[in-house]
């Protein structure tokens, strides 16, 4: 395994992250560093490796399985049945896709907070039986089995010794609905809400949360962005892109864990110059990914250097392969 520092953000970049929102766009359509050398500097005549290990910056690897696919869930009108007031539909992505959205995401963040920092983007993909043995649960007991597979990965890589922290990425299930958007989510996705309200209280609180959304109630309806002018408006109806996930920073020499946070961003739009009878219609796949785009890396940009402003989604770096991991 070779580690990866990313010092270079041009226009190579900008190609790769259109590539990736025209990938992700041929799905949505159908529903709604350059090489760090691995040598290590001799030391000074007379050094020891205690003052070698002492110079040498501290060195944290960025790992993320964020999943592969991305959710659709659409509010539907009550019909007095005890069935949910949802639909729900996946679609599968490469995974690929999304984890590097969000080792880019994460690695901009300790670049803001903590430039100093050698940082390891690894790619990883469960193997495809394991990955069958972790979809047979829902929930939390499927975060449970995800983990325990990437611990049980991370404990075969001897790389382990020269890190000094592990950050990973990892879905997280939300059950209550929050803040407008639908219950029981998870990872990546997109919320449609056609259903027109009254005005209403702000009864749905989310203080105490690590992950506060991007956006706040205004006067009884949501917070919307007008995807044209990327202006803020309120609107009961709107579409939503949704991050819902956790980050566990790891000890990168015993795996035990030192921090667990758990995250809930979204950002809900709406055109009010749209004709479009259905809010589900008024966006086009192109547009769609990439807002995902935007999002994913936003969110684990935030992940470590706390708020930051909504912007425009940037370009991607390809990480370095993981011993055992899949190839893109």
């Amino acid at each position: 395994m070779s580690w990866v520092k990313k010092e270079n953000r041009g226009a190579a970049r900008t190609m790769r992250v259109l590539r990736q929102c025209r990938s992700l766009a041929l799905l949505l359509g159908v529903s709604v560093a350059s090489a760090v050398s691995a040598q290590t500097a001799p030391s000074a005549a007379g050094g020891g490796e205690a003052e070698a290990a002492a110079q040498r910056p501290r060195t944290v690897a960025v790992i993320a399985a964020i999943g592969d696919r991305v959710t659709f869930v659409r509010h539907r009108r009550q019909t007095g049945s005890n069935l949910p007031p949802y639909s729900r539909s996946e679609k599968r992505v490469n995974p690929l896709a999304l984890n590097r959205l969000v080792l880019d995401g994460i690695d901009d963040g300790f670049a803001q907070t903590e430039p100093q920092t050698r940082r390891v983007l690894l790619d990883w993909l469960p193997p495809p039986a394991a990955m069958n043995h972790v979809d047979e649960k829902r929930y939390v007991e499927r975060e449970e089995r995800l983990e325990a597979l990437l611990i049980e990965h991370l404990r075969q890589l001897p790389e382990r010794a020269q890190w000094d922290e592990i950050v990973a990425v990892l879905p997280k299930w939300h059950m209550p609905s929050v803040k407008g958007m639908g219950e029981r989510l998870a990872g990546i996705g997109f919320y449609v809400q056609p259903l027109a309200r009254e005005r209403h209280s702000n009864m749905e609180d989310d203080a105490g949360t690590p992950g506060v959304p991007f956006d706040e109630d205004v006067e009884g309806d949501y917070q919307t962005i007008d995807p044209t002018t990327g202006e803020k408006g309120s609107s009961s109806v709107f579409v939503a892109v949704f991050m819902y996930f956790q980050t566990v920073t790891l000890d990168a020499r015993t795996l035990a864990v030192k921090k667990r946070e758990a995250r809930r961003d979204s950002v809900r739009y709406h055109d009010p110059k749209s004709t479009s009878v259905d809010v589900g219609r008024m966006f086009d796949s192109g547009f769609l990914a990439q807002a995902l785009s935007g999002v994913v890396q936003r969110s684990a940009e935030r992940a470590i250097t706390g708020d930051v402003s909504v912007g425009p989604a940037r370009a991607l770096h390809a990480p370095s392969k993981a011993e055992g991991g899949s190839q893109p």
